[in-house]
């Protein structure tokens, strides 16, 4: 991967990713920064209706998307710095006895496993043992699904592919629990057969797992970049001899090849991969271009897919400015809840730098 390593190596590629990881390792613990509106709005229902107020979660996944980009840097690089600022934001969350709100906050879990690798401290694997426990005990569906959100106890998501079945696939393998492996198989397995449309081969954002009906638009950005990241980056710690393992790879490649017929001529992918003269989204293309550069590095997707990474990296380099990636759309709110606002947001910055990290690596 000659490009890859040649772009990596440029002057300017290399100050605007030290600006970002500077920036990164500050936003992962001032995340999310709230407003005075937001302040009033929380004391009003504290102390005037008297209702309960969930703490602001630090930890949650955009939180995790950012702690996962400077793990990835720790892996191609010696950054003494990037572990000692792991170190510190995990240490925080088990100090507060690591409270888990969502299946969001399983995000943390790749990079919390690698902080334990890197650095052989049991309290971090004894971290991910919590996160697993979690996972294990949460309420599945009569399949074997896990919801997203307990209250909306059938309906299974993208994003929670990319969440929790990297995390489950390592853990599990780490550790020879094969519960752990068995129960991610079973949610990539699933989503592939209810949650894609079948025309276009691109995924819904989510599905019913009662009913079979499929919700969300078709072929949006972060939810194929959630779909194909966790289906990527789990292939490349299942052995080969695991049930299921042909049937991720064959359905992976297909997608990828899929995907990039998406990729617009100046890189990116569009905020919905179909809508090719919408805006552009640089959370979808770094998402989508890590899952393809970590399909190359284990051989599970063929070397020609580096020109799509390459124009993906170039792209992203192109829209950051003072250590922010730009051209980032704003959170979904839920099913077909996109908001067309554009910005830069932690769910850019993350994976953009973890793809850099990556980049470091081949």
């Amino acid at each position: 991967m000659e490009r890859l390593q040649e772009l990596i190596q440029r002057t300017e590629t290399i100050q605007k990713v030290n600006a970002l990881q500077q920036n990164v390792a500050k936003q992962l613990f001032t995340y999310p920064i709230l407003g005075k509106k937001e302040k009033t709005k929380r004391r009003i229902r504290k102390y005037l209706l008297f209702q309960q107020i969930p703490p602001v979660d630090r930890f949650y996944w955009p939180n995790a998307l950012l702690a996962r980009g400077l793990s990835e840097v720790c892996r191609g690089t010696s950054d003494n710095v990037s572990i000692n600022t792991l170190e510190r934001y995990f240490n925080r969350w088990i100090k507060q006895e690591m409270p888990i709100y969502y299946v969001d906050n399983i995000t943390n879990g790749i990079p919390l496993l690698d902080l334990y690798e890197r650095t052989g401290n049991e309290k971090y694997m004894t971290g991910a043992q919590r996160l697993a426990a979690y996972l294990l005990k949460y309420p599945a569906d009569s399949r074997g699904n896990l919801p997203y959100r307990l209250r909306d106890g059938s309906h299974i998501y993208a994003d929670g592919i990319g969440m929790v079945c990297p995390f489950l696939c390592r853990y599990g393998i780490l550790t020879e629990d094969m519960t752990a492996v068995k129960l991610s198989v079973v949610q990539m397995v699933h989503f592939l057969e209810g949650g894609m449309d079948e025309a276009s081969g691109l995924p819904y954002h989510g599905f019913d797992s009662d009913t079979g009906v499929k919700y969300g638009i078709i072929g949006w950005g972060r939810a194929v970049g959630w779909l194909m990241s966790g289906i990527s980056e789990s292939l490349a710690y299942l052995p080969e001899k695991t049930p299921q393992f042909s049937f991720l790879r064959d359905h992976f490649q297909k997608l990828s090849a899929i995907a990039v017929g998406f990729q617009k001529e100046d890189g990116s992918f569009p905020w919905q991969l179909q809508a090719q003269d919408g805006p552009s989204d640089s959370s979808a293309t770094a998402m989508i271009a890590c899952a393809l550069l970590r399909g190359m590095q284990f051989e599970n997707l063929d070397g020609h897919y580096e020109e799509n990474v390459l124009r993906a990296a170039e792209y992203l380099l192109a829209h950051m400015k003072n250590g922010r990636v730009e051209q980032c759309s704003a959170e979904c709110d839920g099913f077909s809840q996109y908001p067309q606002r554009y910005g830069s947001y932690p769910w850019a910055d993350g994976p953009a730098l973890r793809l850099f990290g990556m980049m470091e690596e081949v």
